[in-house]
């Protein structure tokens, strides 16, 4: 059995794909969540992200970005 594995998820790089599907910019998303731009391009830069901001982020874009998380482990859960 592995222990400790590597989570195969960038999860900046989800949520931009989902602004990009979205047409909505990186300001966009820091108004919404009471951050500044700057700060959230470094969060998003990041292949973690604290579950606040993540909770925030998947209410101003309305998806579910946990979900991803949930299915992943799902996956290797199976294996």
């Amino acid at each position: 059995m592995k222990f400790f594995m590597k989570i195969n998820l960038h999860i900046g790089d989800e949520i931009r794909k989902e602004l990009n599907f979205q047409e909505r910019s990186v300001a966009w998303l820091a108004n919404r969540i009471g951050s500044d731009s700057s700060n959230l391009r470094k969060k998003l830069n990041s292949s973690h992200i604290q579950e606040e901001w993540l909770y925030k982020i998947s209410i101003a874009l309305k998806k579910d970005f946990f979900s991803l998380y949930s299915q992943q482990l799902s996956d290797e859960i199976q294996v």
